[in-house]
């Protein structure tokens, strides 16, 4: 990480080191959890590709931030976060496997949502990115769900049944403002402002981002579903499975922000299938 990468993420985020002392005081064996119960019934590859990478030992000759970066990418984060994690990691004095263990004792239990402080990293870091590359904002509007059809048995009603309804339903919205290169769902779990804060009362993240559940699900207005487009088959199987699924519906991690969506519109349902609640854990 260059030096002006490191200022900004002081500038951005002073929590971080914060986080990290607090990681540090742990007792050492805390900072090697045992193993994870994995859901019984894994719903998706990609979800499972990404656990095996986050488990997995890697090559003989790989380092301890080698596998520590690996770690980070296989709970669902992009190579250069994982470096930037590392990174900021390495800048607060750790190396070698006291970092790896770090790491992964701020992941927690991870697979189940329950974050011990690698998600605030990832995002400070990804902020700090996200300003030395001098991304912009973008605008997107979120419809509650009291100002349409979002319930189950009201599919099919989704597009209103004029001008006057349409402008009835976005007198309700709410606007978040993100930046560039920033899914849906890291908006509302870290976005900045009224309206981030809104949205996550409405959606969460209960499997970090690995595509393993769907209680990020929306419905992206018709209007605007040409412009994002249709989800690939693993995200499919998920929305399957989501609490009144419509046929513009997509999970929120899987929608990446850019100024050729500036101005989405999308509707929030009123409810959501948690399949981590049912998850049996010994």
């Amino acid at each position: 990480m260059s030096a002006p990468a490191r200022i900004l993420l002081r500038r951005a985020a002073p929590s971080a080191s914060s986080l990290l002392r607090q990681s540090l005081k742990r007792p050492l064996n805390s900072l090697n959890p045992g193993p994870v119960p994995v859901p019984p019934n894994r719903p998706s590859c990609l979800a499972e590709q990404r656990r095996t990478l986050a488990r997995s030992s890697g090559p003989a000759n790989e380092t301890p931030e080698d596998k520590a970066r690996s770690f980070v990418i296989g709970v669902g984060h992009d190579p250069e976060v994982a470096r930037g994690v590392v990174g900021a990691l390495a800048d607060a004095g750790l190396s070698g496997d006291a970092l790896l263990a770090t790491v992964r004792s701020m992941a927690g239990r991870w697979e189940v949502g329950e974050d011990e402080g690698l998600e605030d990293l990832v995002a400070s870091v990804q902020k700090a990115q996200a300003i030395t590359e001098g991304r912009k904002m973008v605008e997107f509007w979120c419809v509650p769900p009291n100002a349409w059809a979002s319930g189950e048995g009201e599919e099919g009603q989704e597009r209103p049944q004029s001008e006057e309804d349409r402008e009835t339903m976005m007198a309700r919205a709410f606007v978040v403002r993100a930046l560039e290169g920033t899914s849906l769902t890291d908006a509302a779990k870290f976005g900045e402002g009224e309206g981030a804060s809104t949205l996550g009362e409405y959606i969460e993240c209960a499997c970090s981002g690995i595509m393993a559940c769907s209680t990020c699900h929306v419905v992206i207005d018709p209007e605007w579903f040409d412009r994002v487009g249709e989800p690939e088959e693993a995200e499919q199987d998920m929305l399957d499975l989501a609490y009144s699924p419509r046929d513009t519906s997509r999970l929120g991690c899987k929608i990446v922000l850019s100024k050729d969506v500036d101005g989405l519109v999308v509707r929030l349902p009123k409810n959501a299938n948690n399949l981590m609640d049912y998850v049996p854990f010994q």
